[in-house]
């Protein structure tokens, strides 16, 4: 009668990690964190700006998004009474972008053209409580066109991402720098 093998030898198990530990030498050094920290935080602002969107439609009230460039991080305000202004009955949060990620002024070329002065620009922002802010109103269309640039390192162009803001619909739109141009991401 045969005794049947169960489990595996010392030695099995010793080449099985090794050779996991060779696949993983040679992947780790081609992942980008800083690159994957900028993508993210893309996708965090464009959220945070869509979910803003949302609310004013669905309360029927503005939604003010105003940007502390210095500290990295957005305000969003729920304007119950619609009159652009930062009041003590209105929602207040706060949102940072992810440690690590700043706005940031880009060195190459705005996403429409022509050199970016700010990590902000827009033909129509307003200054609510100190802060550049644009306004969603309840029909979803925004005050103010919108650039935001930002990045996890000022010093590497690739790892660059923007996101636009069209007034009449609202629609957000992220890009990347591809090193000679601005590149759409896929959302």
């Amino acid at each position: 009668m045969s005794v049947g093998r169960r489990g595996f030898s010392l030695i099995e198990l010793l080449m099985v990690l090794s050779m996991i530990g060779l696949l993983a030498a040679f992947a780790i050094p081609r992942i980008n964190v800083a690159r994957m920290k900028s993508d993210g935080a893309a996708r965090l602002v464009r959220m945070l700006v869509m979910n803003a969107q949302r609310t004013s439609i669905t309360r029927q009230s503005n939604t003010i998004i105003s940007f502390d460039l210095a500290n990295s991080r957005m305000r969003i305000v729920e304007d119950y009474n619609n009159n652009d202004t930062l009041n003590t009955t209105d929602r207040v949060y706060w949102r940072a972008l992810p440690e690590g990620v700043r706005f940031l002024t880009p060195p190459m070329v705005r996403v429409i053209g022509g050199s970016a002065s700010s990590a902000l620009q827009g033909s129509d922002l307003r200054t609510v409580s100190s802060f550049l802010s644009m306004t969603f109103r309840r029909d979803g269309s925004a005050s103010s066109d919108v650039d935001l640039y930002f990045s996890a390192r000022a010093d590497v162009e690739n790892e660059f991402r923007a996101m636009t803001i069209s007034p009449s619909t609202g629609r957000t739109d992220l890009y990347r720098w591809t090193g000679t141009a601005w590149a759409r991401m896929t959302q």
